[in-house]
């Protein structure tokens, strides 16, 4: 499986993302001293971008990967 890779928007830390994680799924940043919550916006290009802290107190909010 080829791995794809994409910058956190807030600390500039690389995430791997496997091909199978679709549009849409939300991610965590693997920085510790990040650790923003993203949502996977577009495969081609690669691109993710910042959850709202706010939307992340949800009941049903689950992270699909740690980069």
């Amino acid at each position: 499986m080829k791995v794809e890779v994409v910058k956190c928007p807030t600390c500039r830390q690389r995430l791997a993302l496997m091909p199978y994680v679709t549009e849409g799924a939300l991610v965590v940043c693997a920085n510790l001293r990040c650790g923003t919550s993203l949502r996977l916006v577009g495969r081609h290009p690669l691109r993710v971008e910042v959850v709202p802290e706010a939307e992340t107190y949800k009941v049903d909010y689950r992270p699909e990967s740690y980069g």
